[in-house]
């Protein structure tokens, strides 16, 4: 079981600040306001249907949701949650919008679990085995990152002997660097983020929107997501999209 996010953390300054509890799930986690849950995520591997946000809606309100945000479908394990795949271009972006939405107070998005009766109870574990295996045969890989302190940038890149050793990088990251011909952390600082950036996407077209590049440049900076300023994602965005019509070209 997964005990802290990777990737996906920067998610979490999306809600509001001490107002969710978050709880394991099917090897990722669900976040919880008051009694309703209102976001789960995975971080199986880019290559997994568990890899993603998902968004628990009830089932007659489902088409209203679909209606809002279209780039949604229901996950193909968990019908009652609209699933979207980290792959999905402008993945970032979408989840803020999502959530804008979700947190609006009377929202149809949400999930308040139902009390189960004895008579239930064992059909709905034996729901729950299968996809907490199904979610597990994925091979998750939940190594923690070593090093999430607040040292000096610099000092914390001189001492990082693999890319996971910098702060938000992940093993799954790490793997599509790794393709990319990048190794070491002193490799990607060298190439700064722009040019790491360039040599991800050409190998792994689908990282081609601003939350790699937000990973990559807090990893350089030892900084969280929520330490970005809105100047900088503006930026990012604004190269992401000349990034993406430069390699269409």
């Amino acid at each position: 079981m997964a005990k802290e996010p990777l990737e996906l953390k920067w998610i979490e300054n999306l809600l509001p600040e001490e107002g969710y509890r978050r709880k394991s799930m099917f090897g990722g986690f669900a976040y919880y306001l008051d009694e309703k849950i209102i976001l789960i995520t995975f971080e199986a591997g880019h290559k997994s249907k568990w890899n993603g946000c998902m968004f628990p809606v009830e089932h007659e309100l489902q088409s209203k949701a679909l209606q809002q945000f279209p780039i949604l479908s229901p996950h193909p394990i968990l019908p009652k949650w609209l699933y979207l795949p980290i792959e999905t271009e402008g993945f970032d972006e979408w989840v803020s919008d999502i959530l804008r939405v979700a947190l609006r107070p009377n929202s149809i998005w949400g999930s308040l679990p139902k009390e189960k009766s004895k008579s239930t109870k064992g059909k709905t574990q034996g729901r729950k085995t299968a996809v907490a295996k199904e979610v597990i045969n994925e091979k998750i890989d939940t190594r923690r990152p070593r090093m999430f302190s607040d040292d000096d940038p610099v000092a914390v890149l001189q001492k990082a002997k693999k890319l996971t050793d910098l702060k938000n990088i992940g093993p799954v990251l790490e793997e599509l660097l790794h393709d990319a011909g990048i190794k070491t952390p002193q490799q990607m600082q060298k190439l700064g983020w722009q040019k790491t950036m360039v040599k991800l996407v050409k190998v792994h077209p689908k990282t081609n929107h601003s939350m790699y590049a937000y990973t990559i440049i807090t990893a350089l900076e030892n900084k969280d997501f929520g330490g970005m300023s809105e100047q900088l994602k503006s930026e990012v965005r604004a190269y992401m999209k000349t990034l993406r019509d430069r390699l269409k070209s």
